[in-house]
C-alpha cells in the first residue's frame, strides 16, 4: 500500500507540473511583443547547426550568430581562426587537465578588432599641460621648485580637509609662499594633512585657468623591527582590473603584456598567467565579498585587510571613482553602513573614520582626488559612455595619476622598511565602448617594470569578470563567455622562492593551466597573512578550495560543477561544461524565458512597492519587463538537473541611445522531485528556478527616470519628457554602482 501511495503522489505531482507548464505555454506568445508564428522543425533546427548556436527572433528567422555581423578581417588575421591568447605562446594546454577553455567563436577576434581598433586610442589632446610646481628627489630629501613666470594671478592651493571630507582652496600670495607651504606638507602624513597630493590653480597670461595635480611623497615612521616575523613579511599588491577579461587584457594592453613577458624572460621576477580564471559572479560586490570574506551570500565585507593590518602591515586602498556623487567606494560594502555625506557633517566624518578603521584601511590617498579630476573633465559617471576619449586632467590620463601615486607610495613604504598591503581598484575598463582601457597601457607597462624589480613582494593583478555590456558582448557569443573569464596574473619577486619554498613556487607555476577562481586568490592571501583566521580558512572547503589556494597544486580534474562558480552563477568557461542538444521547437525556450522575466519582474515590483508604499500600481517609471526575442541559448546537463543559459532582448526605453536592452539569465530545471532525495532540488521543491541573471546592456542611462528604491540593473524607463528624480545621494564605503 505504501508503494501505491508513493506512486500516486508522484503521479499527482507530475500531472500538476504538466498543467503548470501547459498554462505557461499558452501565455508564452503574449511574452513576445512581435508576431510569434510557430516554426516548423526544419526552420528551427537545420541539420548542420547545433541548437545552441541558433538565435530565435520574433519573425522566425534563425542563423548562426556570426552570420549576423561579418566584419572584414583585419590585416594579418588568418581567416576565421580565433585562438585564445596564451602568455607563453610556445606552450599548450596540458591534455590531462579536465577543464579546457571553450573555443572562441569563429570571427569573434575579427569583430573585436573592428570594434576596438578602427579608431585611434582615446587621447587628452583637448587639454594643455601646465606645470606650476615640481617636487624632485634630492640626496638630502626632496626639493620643491615652482616657476614664477607661469601664473599671471589667482594662485591657490587645494587641500583635502579631513574634518569635513572636502577639498578646500586657499589663496596663495606668491610663488615663494607656495614653495614654503609645500615644504611644510612634505613633513606630514595622511593623519595630519598630507594625503599624497594637492591641487594647484592659477590664471595664466592668456587669461585661461591652469589646474595641476601635484603628487606628494608622504612621511612614514621607519620600522625598526628586526625579528624573523618582520624579515619574512611579504608585501602584497592587489590590483583589481574591473571588467577585464583574459582576452581583453591581451588585445588592449600589448605593452603591458610585453612588460610581463620581459620580466619573466629576463628573470627579473617570476610571472604567472592563470589561463583558466573562472568568474565567480557577474557582480563586483559579490566578488569583493568573496575575496575578503569568502561568502558572497553574507552581503558584508570580510576581514582580509584587517588581518594584515593587525599583523603590522600598512594597508592602503585606492580607486578611480568619485566618492561623493553616488558611486560607492569599491570593496568596503557592509550592510547598514550607508549614510548621507553631502552634508559633510561631523557625524558623517566620524562614521567614515569608523568604517575605514573597522575594515583595516590606513589610508585612501589619491582616491580623494577623483571628484575634482572628473568634475574638471565634465564626467559625472566614468562608467557611462562619454565617447571615444580618455578621462584627463591637465593633459594627463586619470589612470596615470593613480599609477604614479601607487609607485610613489610603494617607494616611500619600502624606504621606511614598512610591510604593506595595497588594494587598488582600476575601473577604466568598466564602460560601454571597451576602448578606454587602452589609455592604461603605457603607464601600466612602466609600473609592471617597477614591480618586477622589487623584493619581498607578491602582486596579484586580476579582473572579477569581463565586460558585461557593449558591442563585444552583444555582438558575439564569445563576448558573453568572456564575462566569465577574467584575467589573472601573479608577479612574484625573485627572492620569494627562498621565502615561500620550492613547493609553493612550483604550485604557482603548475596552477597556470588549472581552473581557479577568486576564492583561490583569497586562500592564497590568507596563507600569507601574518594573522590567521580559522573561520575564513574553513570557508574554503565550501568552495572546493585548498587552504593554501594557489600555493598548493589544484586538482587537474577540477571542474566548474565542483566549484561554487561558473554554472551556478553564470557561464562555465570549460568546454566540457556545455553539452549541446537540438530542440524540436522553440516552445521550451520561450517558456523558460517567460519564467525568468516573470521572476525578475517580481523582484522589480517588490523593490518598487517597498520604497513607494502609497503607489496604486506595482510598477512606476521602471516598466514591467517584456521580451522581444532570445538568442545565445546554451544547455548544460548535470546529474539531476539541466542548466540553461540564454540572452533575452527587450525594447529600450523611449529616448534611450540604444534600441534594445538585454538580460543574461541562467535557469535550472530539476529532473527529479525533492522527495526522491536529489541534491539538485531546490529547498522549495520548485521544478524550475532562476539561479542567476545579469543586465548585459548599459543601464546607468536610466538613472534620471529610475524609481526610488529600484535597483539600476532592473530598470527600463522613458527618458523622454523626464523630470529629475527626487532621491538623495548616498555614500557607502562599499562597491561602486554599476552603470
Amino acid at each position: 500500500m505504501k508503494f501505491i501511495r508513493d506512486r500516486g503522489r508522484r503521479l499527482c505531482r507530475l500531472i500538476v507540473a504538466i498543467l503548470v507548464i501547459c498554462a505557461i505555454w499558452l501565455l508564452a506568445d503574449l511574452w513576445f511583443v512581435q508576431d510569434t508564428t510557430r516554426l516548423t522543425q526544419s526552420q528551427i533546427v537545420p541539420s548542420d547547426i547545433p541548437w545552441f548556436q541558433l538565435y530565435f527572433n520574433a519573425s522566425g528567422h534563425q542563423s548562426k550568430e556570426e552570420t549576423r555581423i561579418k566584419p572584414p578581417s583585419p590585416k594579418g588575421a588568418s581567416g576565421n581562426t580565433c585562438n585564445l591568447p596564451r602568455f607563453d605562446p610556445k606552450t599548450s594546454h596540458p591534455p590531462y587537465v579536465a577543464c579546457k577553455r571553450r573555443k572562441p567563436v569563429e570571427e569573434s577576434c575579427d569583430l573585436a578588432n573592428k570594434l576596438l581598433f578602427s579608431e585611434p586610442k582615446p587621447k587628452c589632446t583637448d587639454q594643455r599641460t601646465t606645470t606650476i610646481c615640481l617636487i624632485e628627489v634630492d640626496t638630502g630629501g626632496y626639493q620643491v621648485k615652482c616657476t614664477a613666470n607661469v601664473c599671471k594671478s589667482g594662485l591657490s592651493i587645494g587641500l583635502f580637509i579631513h574634518d569635513s571630507w572636502r577639498l578646500s582652496w586657499k589663496p596663495i600670495e606668491d610663488i615663494g609662499t607656495l614653495e614654503n607651504t609645500l615644504r611644510d606638507l612634505l613633513k606630514k602624513n595622511s593623519s595630519n594633512g598630507n594625503y599624497g597630493f594637492c591641487f594647484l590653480r592659477c590664471l595664466l597670461h592668456d587669461n585661461t585657468t591652469a589646474n595641476q595635480l601635484l603628487l606628494m611623497p608622504q612621511y612614514f615612521t621607519p620600522n625598526t623591527c628586526i625579528d624573523a616575523t618582520c624579515r619574512d613579511a611579504i608585501n602584497i599588491n592587489v590590483i583589481w582590473l574591473d571588467s577585464t577579461s583574459h582576452s581583453h587584457f591581451f588585445r588592449s594592453l600589448p605593452k603591458s603584456v610585453n612588460a610581463l613577458r620581459n620580466a619573466k624572460e629576463n628573470k627579473l621576477a617570476h610571472v604567472f598567467n592563470y589561463n583558466l580564471m573562472q568568474g565567480l559572479n557577474g557582480g563586483t560586490l559579490q566578488n569583493t565579498i568573496a575575496l575578503t570574506g569568502g561568502d558572497q551570500t553574507t552581503k558584508s565585507f570580510g576581514n582580509l585587510l584587517k588581518l594584515y593590518q593587525t599583523g603590522g602591515y600598512y594597508v592602503t586602498f585606492a580607486n578611480d571613482l568619485c566618492w561623493k556623487t553616488g558611486i560607492r567606494i569599491h570593496g568596503m560594502m557592509t550592510s547598514g553602513m550607508m549614510f548621507i555625506l553631502r552634508s559633510q557633517s561631523q557625524e558623517a566624518v566620524r562614521k567614515m573614520d569608523e568604517i575605514l578603521m573597522s575594515k583595516g584601511i590606513d589610508q585612501v590617498g589619491i582616491s580623494l582626488a577623483n571628484c575634482e579630476i572628473l568634475s574638471k573633465d565634465n564626467v559625472s559617471n566614468p562608467m557611462l559612455d562619454i565617447g571615444n576619449r580618455g578621462i584627463c586632467y591637465n593633459g594627463k590620463y586619470q589612470n596615470d595619476y593613480l599609477l604614479d601615486s601607487m609607485e610613489l607610495l610603494q617607494t616611500q613604504l619600502i624606504s621606511a622598511n614598512r610591510s604593506f598591503f595595497n588594494y587598488w581598484d582600476l575601473n577604466v575598463a568598466h564602460e560601454p565602448t571597451a576602448r578606454r582601457i587602452q589609455t592604461l597601457d603605457d603607464r601600466l607597462s612602466m609600473f609592471i617594470e617597477s614591480l618586477s624589480k622589487q623584493d619581498n613582494t607578491l602582486t596579484l593583478m586580476f579582473g572579477d569578470h569581463g565586460l558585461k555590456y557593449g558591442p563585444i558582448v552583444s555582438g558575439t557569443t564569445e563576448g558573453s563567455i568572456e564575462v566569465a573569464h577574467p584575467v589573472c596574473f601573479a608577479i612574484a619577486s625573485k627572492n620569494l622562492e627562498e621565502k615561500l619554498g620550492k613547493d609553493k613556487m612550483d604550485a604557482l607555476r603548475i596552477n597556470q593551466d588549472r581552473i581557479i577562481d577568486i576564492i583561490d586568490l583569497r586562500q592564497t592571501l590568507l596563507t600569507l597573512s601574518p594573522v590567521k583566521d580559522d573561520h575564513s580558512f574553513g570557508l574554503g572547503e565550501k568552495y572546493d578550495s585548498h587552504p593554501n589556494g594557489l600555493l598548493h597544486p589544484i586538482n587537474p580534474k577540477r571542474f566548474c560543477r565542483g566549484m561554487n562558480a561558473g554554472i551556478l552563477h553564470g557561464k562555465c568557461i570549460c568546454e566540457e561544461g556545455h553539452t549541446s542538444h537540438k530542440i524540436s521547437n522553440d516552445t521550451r525556450v520561450k517558456v523558460l524565458a517567460d519564467f525568468a522575466l516573470g521572476e525578475i519582474n517580481n523582484i522589480l515590483q517588490d523593490q518598487f512597492v517597498s520604497a513607494n508604499k502609497d503607489s496604486a500600481s506595482g510598477f512606476g517609471s521602471c516598466v514591467r519587463l517584456v521580451g522581444k526575442w532570445i538568442d545565445n541559448v546554451q544547455e548544460t546537463l548535470m546529474s539531476n538537473s539541466t542548466v540553461i543559459e540564454l540572452d533575452v532582448h527587450l525594447a529600450a526605453g523611449s529616448g534611450a541611445p540604444q534600441s534594445e536592452d538585454k538580460f543574461f539569465v541562467v535557469i535550472q530545471v530539476n529532473s527529479k522531485s525533492p522527495s526522491e532525495g536529489q541534491e539538485d532540488s531546490d529547498e522549495d521543491g520548485s521544478a524550475i528556478h532562476l539561479i542567476h541573471y545579469e543586465r548585459v546592456s548599459t543601464y546607468g542611462i536610466y538613472d534620471e527616470c529610475r524609481d526610488e528604491g529600484v535597483e539600476g540593473k532592473l530598470c527600463i524607463c522613458s527618458l523622454s519628457n523626464r523630470s529629475p528624480p527626487t532621491r538623495q545621494w548616498h555614500l557607502a564605503l562599499g562597491l561602486h554602482l554599476a552603470p
